[in-house]
């Protein structure tokens, strides 16, 4: 299974379109999360959210999750072992305030497990890498050990 989110933020149509269009070619499981977008899919399963616990527990049992390149859903993926394909929101497309995403997906981009589609017409091919992507990086959402000790000693100083 599939799963598409969005996030909890902003619409992306821009998203949901294009894997529904791709739905409409699979004959696997995709449940996408549309929060509050105007585009409604016809070729697979969507809510408009699911609470925190079910996100989670759907995440879990998912094979992989696509979605935007927002921090907190990489990382949620990331946690469970799940292979993500991130594609950008854009600003100029009204899809954000700022390109912070698609800073965010090339920074990303290369890490094991993370899959980068810059646009609708590489959403497919980076579905198709990530199927065959291997082992999954996670990007932990606490700081690195290392570097809260030296901000530890820094602050102790003052």
């Amino acid at each position: 299974m599939i799963l598409v989110t969005i996030g909890s933020m902003f619409p992306f149509d821009r998203l949901i379109r294009a894997m529904d269009a791709l739905a409409a070619e699979r004959e696997e499981e995709i449940l996408a999360q549309i929060g509050d977008g105007a585009y409604e899919p016809r070729h697979m399963r969507f809510v408009r959210k699911l609470p925190r616990e079910e996100f989670i527990a759907t995440i879990a049992r998912a094979d992989l999750v696509v979605g935007h390149a927002g921090m907190g859903t990489v990382i949620t993926a990331g946690e469970h072992g799940k292979a993500i394909v991130i594609m950008p929101r854009r600003a100029g497309l009204g899809e954000h305030t700022n390109d912070h995403q698609v800073d965010t997906a090339a920074w990303l981009g290369g890490r094991r497990g993370i899959f980068v589609a810059e646009d609708e017409q590489a959403l497919a091919p980076a579905i198709a890498r990530a199927r065959s992507g291997g082992a999954v990086e996670t990007i932990g959402a606490r700081a690195p050990g290392d570097f809260l000790a030296r901000i530890r000693a820094f602050a102790e100083k003052g």
